[in-house]
């Protein structure tokens, strides 16, 4: 309604501006227009007129239309998720967006007129320049990766894609920020190199037990091959020769099945932990009753030295464990007439440290490197030619470590080895 009454308003003003005209040039030309052609010209003038009002409001309806769509972009230039930014051909920023200051660390109104070189990290400011200057120079689109240093302790890494502008030499680039997916990657990376060496390290393992399993079971078929055989023929004393050797095969097979299942269960996390004070001379001692037997046959002395009020914060369990694998290593490879001596100190930080000392060949340096690496092959035969796999110092340590403790040797050849390892302790006294 309002529309149509200022339309009719400027049609009767459009009507006298036309007769003030007409009768204008009347006078000056002398010439009068009759009243048909006078109503024409007024009608044809009515006509222009209408269509300006309508052109009129086109335009203001494009207007509006283009000043909507001018916002939207802007909110979407200023708010998207990715850093957008205008930078000249020598490198300036002229004009950026909220996320691209943000992965700057600096207000917007700062990094006008700023060059952008100085937020990139020393080490990829060249690939960045050259960047830049194929993209402007050669009118092209490119992408690269630089590091953007912020006010935060590490630098952001950063993804650029960018494309030649405006005929000024300018260019348009988009910042991503691929910190998070860098990240991502390296433990990925990491993750499957892990893999591959657990695999290797895993044939290599059950090599190494299918290798220790065969000798013993070898051993244990050939005599009871050999006594169904020959049984009629046989002594008694013969027969005790034969059996003491299967029941070595069997101790022997026993112990390993042992340790490999305890360090199947702690792989797999069933092996509960349980740590409590324990009374550390006591426990030693009755770890070594199993190991007594065959110190014996070897003419090796053992010697607890260990306080008998020393306590300690342990699994009684994994530390009999611990304490076995590690004298019965000692036996194998002390010969006849021997020592081990087991001791026990305090240290810093709340440990108490456990030395297991023999007098046997001792290791090179090689060896002791490579003592506590699954998939390393360091098993070598005993004084009297006794099995080892190294599993047994293999699950040492995972038990010292489960503990919070640590595990290690000092050897030399000829003189002996000493294995120490540390425990958290609870009341102790010496």
């Amino acid at each position: 309604m309002q529309n149509q009454k200022t339309t009719s308003k400027n049609l009767n003003k459009l009507r006298q501006n036309a007769e003030m005209l007409i009768k204008n040039t009347q006078q000056k030309t002398g010439m009068r227009h009759s009243e048909t052609d006078n109503l024409k010209l007024i009608h044809e003038l009515e006509e222009h007129q209408i269509e300006l009002e309508m052109q009129k409001d086109e335009l203001i309806l494009a207007k509006e239309k283009a000043e909507q769509a001018e916002n939207k972009f802007t909110k979407l230039y200023d708010f998207a998720p990715s850093g957008y930014l205008t930078v000249s051909k020598d490198g300036e920023i002229a004009e950026l967006n909220y996320s691209a200051a943000r992965l700057l660390g600096k207000e917007r109104s700062y990094l006008i007129k700023k060059r952008f070189a100085l937020f990139v990290s020393s080490d990829t400011r060249v690939l960045f320049n050259n960047f830049i200057q194929n993209i402007c120079q050669n009118k092209s689109k490119g992408s690269c990766k630089v590091k953007l240093l912020t006010n935060e302790d590490s630098p952001k890494q950063v993804l650029i894609n960018g494309i030649s502008g405006n005929l000024d030499g300018s260019c348009l680039i988009s910042l991503v920020d691929i910190t998070e997916l860098q990240i991502a990657e390296a433990e990925i990376k990491k993750t499957n190199e892990d893999l591959i060496r657990l695999n290797a390290e895993k044939d290599k393992f059950f090599s190494i037990i299918a290798h220790d399993l065969r000798g013993p079971f070898g051993t244990f078929q050939e005599l009871t091959r050999f006594i169904s055989e020959e049984l009629s023929d046989l002594t008694t004393a013969d027969i005790k020769v034969m059996t003491t050797s299967m029941m070595n095969s069997a101790r022997k097979l026993y112990n390993l099945l042992e340790n490999l299942l305890q360090w199947a269960k702690l792989h797999q996390d069933l092996l509960p932990f349980k740590p409590q004070i324990v009374q550390l001379h006591p426990l030693i001692n009755e770890s070594l009753q199993t190991i007594m037997e065959l110190a014996a046959n070897k003419e090796i002395v053992i010697t607890n030295t260990i306080p008998l009020n020393t306590s300690l914060l342990a699994d009684s369990e994994m530390l009999q464990s611990v304490i076995r694998n590690l004298v019965t290593n000692a036996v194998k490879f002390t010969p006849k007439g021997g020592k081990i001596t087991l001791s026990s100190k305090t240290v810093a930080e709340k440990n108490i440290e456990i030395s297991v000392k023999d007098t046997g060949i001792g290791m090179n340096p090689d060896m002791v490197k490579n003592l506590f690496q699954l998939d390393r092959q360091t098993n070598r035969k005993g004084t009297e030619g006794e099995p080892s796999s190294g599993l047994g110092l293999i699950l040492c340590k995972e038990f010292i470590e489960k503990h919070g403790g640590k595990l290690w040797v000092e050897s030399a050849v000829g003189i002996g080895s000493t294995f120490r390892f540390t425990i958290p302790y609870g009341n102790v006294t010496e």
